[in-house]
């Protein structure tokens, strides 16, 4: 069985789908080949999964060349598909489902943008206030049969050499906890200020003076960075913003103690390389997309603003999500996590 997997974007969303297919491979010995659609970007994101025969890239930049959209079509259709499952429920990806000429096609039946309309079938489900990485494998199951009760083992990860030795040039293995640093998202109001986060890291600094902290970020987050490296005291962290691959970013994420981070792309990639995230949420649910994990085994801090979660990119009352919250609560935090998960 030939199974193709739409599932586009983004860096987070991606990363919600790598245990669909670690259950996949180990309940499904009938799918023999595996392909994956995702934006051109996240190409690499996709490679870090080795249950993952091929993978197709979508041009999304350059939907606007009727050339480039044909040679996207004609990759596509270099093979034939028995089933295409949608996880990504929106009128691109349901039109990707349609192009792909797979006999069966599968989604979600509350997907938006009238993407349903080109499913085969669709699954209602009955709770919508879970987890992506639930929904996802609930789809899963839906479309493959697999019993509610068949385990799921922890997603695999293929880390290559580059990105392993990119990860030694940047930070030299230590015998110190390190602690990752993720302070910045797309949205802004997913953002907590500069301030707050220099001040839980000097806390934490001074609650176990040994720590070693890196910065994660985009090519746009270095000189938020940079201004995060100057308002800190006790803490001296290293600003590696806008300096890693993909790869090079699991690398040094597998290599920390935990990481303190707002609602992002890399909290997805710790939280699913095992590492524990103390995560701070205000704009946004936890609930639905926070650090995927055990319970318990990841910290979840709540902004006190009473319009939590107001799923809103921009704050309408020009506040930041922090306000109100102790950095000491956060810094209290960070040690507890360390300590209970580093050996």
């Amino acid at each position: 069985m030939r199974l193709l997997i739409v599932k586009p974007s983004s860096f987070g969303d991606v990363l919600h789908a790598f245990p669909a297919v670690s259950l996949i491979r180990s309940a499904c010995p009938q799918v023999t080949r595996i392909s994956w659609i995702v934006n051109d970007s996240f190409v690499d994101v996709v490679r870090l999964c080795p249950g993952v025969d091929r993978i197709i890239p979508f041009p999304r930049r350059e939907l606007h060349k009727f050339s480039i959209i044909r040679a996207f079509l004609h990759d596509l259709r270099q093979e034939e598909y028995d089933m295409a499952i949608d996880y990504q429920g929106l009128l691109r990806s349901g039109l990707m489902v349609k192009a792909s000429r797979a006999k069966e096609k599968v989604g979600f039946a509350h997907a938006r943008e009238g993407s349903p309309f080109f499913y085969t079938r669709k699954l209602v489900l009955e709770n919508l206030q879970t987890h992506a990485v639930e929904k996802n494998l609930e789809l899963t199951r839906f479309a493959l049969g697999i019993p509610a009760d068949t385990p799921v083992p922890k997603p695999l990860f293929q880390l290559d050499d580059k990105g392993l030795q990119e990860a030694e040039n940047l930070l030299p293995a230590s015998s110190k906890p390190l602690l990752a640093v993720c302070f910045s998202s797309r949205w802004e109001s997913k953002n907590w200020s500069i301030s707050f986060m220099a001040e839980a890291l000097d806390k934490a600094v001074e609650a176990m003076p040994q720590l070693d902290i890196f910065l994660l970020g985009a090519d746009g987050d270095w000189r938020m960075g940079e201004e995060l490296l100057q308002n800190t005291h006790s803490a001296k962290p290293v600003n590696l913003a806008g300096k890693t691959s993909f790869h090079g970013l699991a690398a040094l994420l597998s290599r920390s103690s935990a990481m303190f981070t707002v609602d992002s792309g890399p909290m997805h990639l710790a939280a699913a390389l095992g590492i524990p995230c103390v995560a701070l949420f205000g704009s946004t649910s936890a609930v639905l997309t926070g650090p995927y994990g055990p319970a318990g085994f990841h910290i979840i801090l709540t902004s006190p603003c009473p319009k939590s979660p107001c799923m809103e990119r921009t704050c309408p009352h020009h506040k930041n999500c922090a306000d109100g919250f102790s950095p000491q609560d956060a810094a209290n935090a960070i040690i507890d996590s360390i300590r209970r998960n580093r050996p």
